[in-house]
């Protein structure tokens, strides 16, 4: 991918021999030509701690599935990546992990919980995702303990468990309280859920995201950054043209120094 896109930005001609593929052509057709910002990160999502071997070697950053607990990042994917890292040479850095979390802000506890887990996240969760994991055997990654029988883990458990759910204060504490059980990150990651009959409460779960949470962790990166480890911004995963809030969201908050300035 890398000697691609060294092609379309520098012209360098194209020789990869591999032991699945070869490449040594580019059609014209298929080359944009090079970009303002070439140095694009290639960030790897994983779960499995092969995955998560194979971003610490060579990826320029990981994205945990939203299904991964705190407590599975730091006992099963973090120590992969370590060991990934190891064998190419590298170090790898919180600043490079961006944590995947279905998060919802409103005004209120009460309304947070009404639109999370009685709305489309709820509906998302119950009546596809957890079927899906329960069908291949996964709800395991979702329990905060082994013992927990897979009939308990409801739409309600996880919000309770994983999700970022709340008034701005509670959703700022429980940012925190992730952020220091894995030991920092660099970009928490907003699921995105099709609220196309509630777009005003999608967004204003965002707005207050940006406006009265973010503010709010100021101090995360004044103490983490001491001890070498990541400040924390946040994006996005829809589209900006889409949503208003997102673009401002993904286009202008790259770290929460930034975000503080």
């Amino acid at each position: 991918m890398r000697a691609v896109w060294d092609n379309w930005q520098n012209g360098t001609p194209l020789d990869v021999k591999g032991p699945h593929y070869n490449i040594n052509l580019m059609v014209p057709l298929f080359n944009p030509g090079p970009i303002e910002h070439p140095h694009i990160p290639i960030q790897i999502a994983a779960v499995n701690s092969v995955m998560c071997q194979v971003a610490g070697e060579v990826a320029d950053g990981i994205r945990p599935h939203p299904v991964c607990t705190p407590s599975y990042i730091e006992q099963v994917m973090m120590p992969a990546v370590r060991a990934g890292a190891a064998k190419t040479g590298r170090k790898p850095s919180r600043r490079d992990w961006r944590l995947v979390r279905e998060v919802f802000v409103a005004d209120t506890d009460e309304e947070a919980w009404k639109l999370s887990t009685g709305d489309m996240m709820g509906r998302m969760m119950g009546e596809y995702f957890l079927p899906l994991l329960g069908h291949f055997g996964f709800k395991d990654y979702l329990k905060h303990a082994p013992d927990v029988p897979d009939s308990d883990v409801t739409v309600e458990y996880c919000a309770r468990r994983n999700w970022i759910v709340g008034s701005p204060k509670t959703v700022t504490e429980k940012i925190e309280q992730i952020y220091r059980e894995v030991g920092g990150f660099g970009v928490l990651c907003v699921f995105g859920f099709d609220y196309k009959h509630k777009p005003e409460a999608w967004r204003h779960s965002l707005d207050l995201l940006k406006n009265e949470v973010m503010p709010r962790l100021k101090h995360l990166g004044a103490e983490f950054e001491k001890a070498g480890v990541a400040a924390i911004s946040i994006e996005d995963q829809i589209s900006p043209k889409r949503c208003p809030a997102a673009a401002a969201v993904t286009g202008k908050l790259t770290d929460v120094r930034e975000l503080m300035a």
